[in-house]
């Protein structure tokens, strides 16, 4: 259903590797940002899916810069996926594409931390419960303007270590985040951002370090 094959990839002056696959039809693309260390107990790969249409690079290069810097800092492998209209839920898409990768350049045991923005963050919250191998979820302005009983369900069914939503009290649903934030514990962890709205309009700087301070 899904092909990985190094000839296909496409070396890049900024990510190390760019692939597209298809999902219902329609072109996911791929940017990949190589690992320093394979060979741990667990590899960690970040998965960072974009908001509705985003593109593998956000608006001023915003996720890969998100990218490089937890690259940098953690020697992590990472994963950005963009988020193309009529795909349907595309997380177990993104995951089958990093279990070719790592299968192909030898990564025998890895983890997903997963970075979902808007829509992306919705889709990762409704996919979590059928995917053990993401750890840790940060979600960023994800909508939660759905079903209140099929939230509060892919909440409570999160069985990752640790799940972090971010609002900032601009954004049009910061309204529902507060009401949802009383599920609140342990595990999963609200925060709300002073003055922010939801494309974290000039706080582009803020946005590219929130994975590296809610994940690692």
């Amino acid at each position: 259903m899904y092909s990985f094959c190094p000839e296909k990839w496409k070396s890049m002056t900024d990510f190390d590797i760019k692939v597209s696959a298809l999902c219902n039809s329609v072109q996911i693309d791929y940017g990949i940002i190589n690992g320093k260390d394979r060979n741990p107990p667990s590899h960690i790969v970040v998965f960072i899916k974009a908001g509705l249409t985003g593109s593998i690079y956000g608006y001023e290069n915003k996720y890969l810069q998100m990218s490089e810097n937890l690259n940098r800092r953690f020697g992590v492998t990472v994963f950005v996926a963009s988020n193309p209209e009529g795909t349907g839920n595309s997380i177990g898409h993104g995951l089958k594409i990093i279990e070719n990768y790592c299968k192909t350049v030898c990564i025998e045991k890895y983890i997903v931390y997963f970075v979902g923005v808007s829509n992306g963050g919705t889709q990762g919250l409704f996919a979590f419960e059928n995917y053990p191998v993401i750890q840790k979820a940060l979600l960023i302005g994800a909508p939660l303007n759905h079903k209140p009983d099929l939230i509060k369900k892919a909440l409570i069914n999160f069985n990752g270590e640790k799940l972090h939503l971010i609002c900032g009290d601009k954004d049009p649903g910061f309204g529902l985040f507060k009401l949802y934030s009383e599920l609140e514990n342990e595990k999963i962890i609200f925060t709300a951002f002073l003055n922010v709205d939801h494309v974290f309009s000039g706080n582009t700087e803020l946005f590219i370090k929130l994975p590296e301070k809610y994940l690692f």
